[in-house]
């Protein structure tokens, strides 16, 4: 297996995800300051893909010996000392620094991307005839239709693309009513919904909060919700985008934390 050089790999992510197009508040790139200078970060020979940073996830790199992981949600997201109070977090830390592995986050300068891959899932389900780019940071969706469709033919297709476990729609939404647009914001993304003072739309996210749900229920919105997990085609798109970038000169592996709950 061949290597490649690191400043190669993330010259290359930042081409693709800009991280000048991240929103303000979040903490996207090099994740561990303490790796980036090691000698063994010179190359990386296995890239680990993941949604989220865990345990399970820190062990597969190290039993693949890889030494560096991209995340889809950065790993370091509050101050450093906040986050090291989470004991999980700190062991998580410690094995990196102790095994020399550099986490790279990418977040929302993913959401931001023309390059990532949600359209092109949406596409394969829905005759799209013009997507633009909506909501504070430009993190959401207005997503156009060539013709009209059911709310439940809409809602259908959602759920066929990024998963259904864990569904929630609100309650006086008529799934016979004709649409032919789509708001669409992954991740917790209802706080678009709010600061485009949307009504009477269908509205797609991954999580909800209370008052969001209630916000959608007093303005005629209908709502869906995926959970957060709907972000996973992250993985496949990265890797795929790897794959096809760098070939065989770095061994590219993929894990899928999948929910961390189950659903009675």
């Amino acid at each position: 297996m061949n290597k490649i050089k690191a400043n190669v790999l993330i010259n290359y992510l930042n081409d693709v995800f800009p991280q000048k197009s991240a929103a303000e508040w979040d903490k996207v790139g090099l994740q561990l300051e303490e790796v980036y200078n090691l000698e063994s970060q010179d190359e990386i020979e296995n890239i680990v893909i993941c949604l989220d940073v865990t345990k399970e996830v820190i062990q597969f790199a190290i039993e693949n010996k890889s030494n560096f992981i991209i995340s889809r949600h950065p790993f370091l997201f509050l101050d450093f000392e906040i986050e090291m109070k989470n004991l999980a977090k700190k062991e998580i830390y410690d094995l990196c620094i102790e095994n020399e592995i550099q986490i790279f986050s990418i977040h929302t300068n993913y959401d931001n991307s023309e390059k990532q891959n949600i359209i092109d899932l949406l596409e394969t389900q829905l005759n799209v005839k013009s997507v633009d780019k909506v909501g504070e940071f430009n993190e959401g969706y207005k997503i156009k239709l060539l013709r009209s469709v059911s709310l439940k033919e809409a809602i259908d297709k959602m759920k066929f693309i990024f998963g259904k476990q864990q569904s929630l729609l609100t309650r006086n939404s008529n799934l016979e009513k004709e649409i032919d647009k789509i708001y669409l914001t992954p991740g917790s993304g209802a706080s678009t919904m709010i600061h485009l003072q949307l009504q009477n739309n269908f509205f797609v996210t991954g999580e909800a909060k209370w008052s969001e749900w209630l916000y959608a229920d007093q303005n005629g919105m209908d709502m869906l919700t995926l959970g957060h997990y709907m972000e996973n085609h992250f993985i496949d798109d990265l890797e795929n985008k790897l794959l096809k970038t760098f070939g065989d000169e770095v061994k590219i592996s993929a894990f899928d934390i999948k929910n961390t709950f189950i659903i009675l």
